[in-house]
């Protein structure tokens, strides 16, 4: 006897792997973390000064999105890191306006001389400061500054495009000189905010010495953000990170960098790492250190690099223009801590140095951030990390999600032209909102308009009313068992559907291989349903028996990748789909079935007074009362009701009182539109009508009489001879036959309408 054996199976397809796009090497790359299936992650958070935009949740969204997938999909462990920047110039300046502003407005309750003045003055301040920008003026220089802030706005419409191409802060100018203007008629000091707290900064922003002023702004406003993120449905980070409570470290790391020869003090007491030091340095363990790995082009750019420093940074005892502040100096009216340089506070980009490598180490696998910070943030993070740890790579992959534009603008908190997440969360769904970010790709630049909103809207609506028909079809199944007909209904059409699902699920894998190509995938899981509906449409157009089965697994499988990307959040996910609201199963019992009991009431009512009154239409009433529940009373409970043919109960859907509201609305808009064409070629009917019956008018005889073309008439008045006296034609005779005939069938016609009078 032959003992049998086994063989090991050949793989027929391989499974792709993953792989993203790197800003590091600037191409998609195989993705390789250093530790098994855990990921170390570090993301770079708000700097938190004032609300969040539509440009940090293009950021924070998708990040969530890619994070989820790593670890929902992939199955990864990932260890997220976030940081909060609650010590910034931006901070501090904000901070020191708001004080300033709230004191200035206890001291002066109501108008006074001393307000008219300190708005004039801080006005011509301002109008002094932009009155540059718009030097296209004739004769700008030469007029006071009232007039000439009258002036700019008035040239505003005309010439603001031109003015944003010299300075994108153009727009925000003007602005601020309309408000300014109406300020100094008002004396309103709210309305002119924005050129009052410069002005008074200026004046008093050294005595604001309370450290709580600063921590208490940036506090507000961090919860703000995380306000923010949780309507948009963003998980929170494993680990959150605020530089206030990194200072001591922070220390220790400059020190570290000083010890190696990449950093030194000037004599203000600022600590500034030395670019040219540490670009092309050999290290003791081998390699060659390099600076600005992300964007070397960009090295020597003279005001991007004094944009990283912040706006109150002097720059003063720099050895190199590129060096930037690892320490900064605290002058009166900023924060500051002891160091060994004398008091000070941490430069900007040492704080996320210091963050990632406390809590994940000197090597993590991502991190990630908008693609405006690759210089200098991200890449004097680098420079100065890997001069820290002495390491060739401090980051394996830098993921940096693209621009957001708004209607092909870019969108700037300082610019004043961005859209608030709450502004947005007012016109859109956070479910919206994710799925359009999900329709681009994550690294490139995206346009928010109202097109592309649409888009969103219609594969929302797709996903819906495919679960909705799934969760009827099963539904009519489990309440209508058939009797068993011995078949199982699994036949070419079922297998090629099933096949379809198949596929779809190797095709939306090959997509997130593919740098988390989710607009791909997006688009695989769309075909996937459209092919289901086609199943459905082809079942009962030929009446067949529908298989339930196979709708189900494909939407019990598109419901599980919606809701790995977080398009259904956790208290809204059902096993087919989503429930619109975050609680639906608790709520008062009689408040939830009263309006259901009050239509099935008022049916009841009226059919019982038709069956008691008796009229000869009774059953045209009763339908019409039939139609009535389904096409409006349903409708604003959200319930939708397909009739069947052949007998068959109607086919039950709970869909979404707005959506069923929309449709019907457009169906009202529908009928109106006919019944105004209907209305409209009536009325052109009868005009014509009443045309025909003028013409009609004139007796047969009497049609050509007056026409200066003829000269002589047979008996019934038609033409025989031209004005010459020359006999007419044959053919021309004839001509003028047919019109005689044609003008009495239109005078009977006006005779048999009773001769009316135009």
């Amino acid at each position: 006897m032959t003992e049998s054996t086994w063989n090991l199976p050949n793989k027929l397809i391989e499974e792709p792997s993953l792989k993203v796009y790197n800003s590091l090497s600037r191409s998609k790359v195989e993705f390789i973390p250093t530790n098994g299936r855990t990921v170390t992650w570090y993301n770079c958070g708000p700097t938190v000064y004032d609300s969040s935009h539509m440009g940090h949740a293009r950021n924070y969204l998708t990040q969530d999105i890619i994070r989820r997938i790593l670890r929902d999909y992939f199955s990864y462990d990932v260890k997220f890191v976030m940081n909060i920047t609650d010590v910034d110039d931006k901070i501090i300046l904000k901070a020191r306006h708001s004080h300033l502003l709230e004191k200035y407005k206890q001291d002066n309750p109501t108008p006074n001389e001393k307000v008219e003045n300190d708005l004039l003055l801080s006005f011509q301040a301002f109008v002094e400061k932009v009155k540059p920008l718009f030097n296209n003026i004739p004769s700008i220089d030469a007029l006071e500054h009232k007039q000439a802030a009258e002036l700019i706005v008035s040239h505003a419409q005309n010439n603001l495009q031109a003015w944003s191409e010299k300075d994108p802060k153009a727009g925000m100018y003007v602005q601020t000189l309309r408000d300014g203007l109406e300020a100094l008629s008002s004396q309103s000091i709210d309305k002119a905010q924005d050129i009052l707290c410069p002005y008074l900064d200026k004046q008093f922003g050294e005595s604001v010495r309370d450290p709580a002023i600063f921590r208490s702004l940036a506090a507000y406003w961090e919860g703000e953000f995380f306000k923010d993120m949780s309507a948009l449905n963003v998980e929170k980070p494993d680990t959150l990170t605020r530089v206030s409570e990194y200072v001591p470290e922070i220390i220790k790391f400059v020190e570290k960098i000083i010890s190696n020869g990449f950093a030194y003090s000037s004599s203000d007491g600022s600590v500034y790492f030395d670019t040219k030091a540490f670009d092309g340095a050999k290290s003791k363990n081998g390699f060659e250190h390099s600076y600005a790995k992300l964007q070397p082009w960009s090295k020597g750019i003279k005001e991007l690099i004094e944009e990283g420093e912040g706006s109150l940074s002097s720059g003063t005892g720099k050895k190199n223009s590129s060096d930037f502040a690892l320490w900064k100096t605290s002058k009166p009216g900023e924060p500051s801590w002891t160091s060994p340089w004398g008091e000070g506070r941490p430069g900007w980009h040492i704080e996320c140095s210091v963050m990632a490598s406390e809590v994940l180490g000197h090597n993590i696998d991502i991190h990630s951030g908008g693609v405006d910070l690759k210089f200098p943030h991200h890449d004097n993070e680098i420079a100065q990390s890997e001069a820290c740890h002495d390491c060739p790579e401090w980051i394996n992959y830098f993921l940096h999600t693209g621009h957001l534009h708004i209607e092909g603008q870019k969108m700037s908190k300082s610019l004043k032209n961005f859209i608030t997440i709450e502004e947005a969360l007012r016109r859109f769904s956070a479910r919206q909102l994710r799925l359009a970010f999900m329709l681009q790709l994550w690294n490139t630049p995206m346009d928010f308009k109202e097109s592309a909103m649409t888009e969103v809207k219609n594969y929302e609506s797709m996903l819906a009313n495919f679960f909705t028909n799934v969760k009827a079809i099963k539904r009519d199944v489990n309440e209508n068992v058939l009797e068993w007909d011995g078949k199982h209904h699994y036949d070419n059409l079922e297998k090629d559907l099933d096949g379809k699902l198949t596929n779809a699920k190797a095709n939306v894998r090959a997509a997130l291989c593919d740098s988390f190509n989710t607009p791909a995938a997006l688009q695989v899981i769309a075909d996937l349903v459209g092919n289901a509906n086609v199943y459905v449409s082809q079942q009962r157009s030929a009446n067949r028996v529908i298989n339930v089965d196979i709708l189900e697994s494909i939407a019990k499988y598109t419901t599980k990748m919606l809701s790995i990307f977080g398009v259904i959040p956790a208290n809204q996910l059902l096993e087919i789909g989503w429930s619109d609201s975050d609680n639906a199963s608790g709520g008062d019992k009689e408040e939830t079935i009263m309006p259901y009991v009050k239509v099935l009431s008022g049916f009841r009512d009226k059919v019982r007074q038709i069956s008691i009154d008796k009229p000869e239409n009774a059953l045209t009433e009763i339908l019409k009362l039939c139609d009535k529940i389904r096409d409006e009373e349903c409708v604003d409970l959200g319930i939708a009701l397909d009739d069947q043919t052949n007998g068959k109960n109607a086919l039950v859907k709970l869909v979404n009182p707005d959506q069923l509201k929309a449709v019907k609305e457009e169906k009202e808009k529908q009928i109106a539109l006919k019944a105004a064409r209907s209305k409209l070629a009536k009325e052109q009917a009868e005009a014509k009508r009443i045309e025909k019956l003028k013409k009609g008018s004139v007796k047969p005889e009497e049609m050509f009489k007056n026409s200066t073309e003829f000269s002589q008439f047979d008996d019934q008045g038609i033409p025989t001879h031209d004005k010459d006296g020359q006999e007419l034609a044959k053919k021309r005779r004839k001509n003028l036959i047919k019109e005689f005939e044609s003008q009495t069938k239109l005078y009977k016609e006006y005779l048999d309408a009773g001769s009316p009078v135009f």
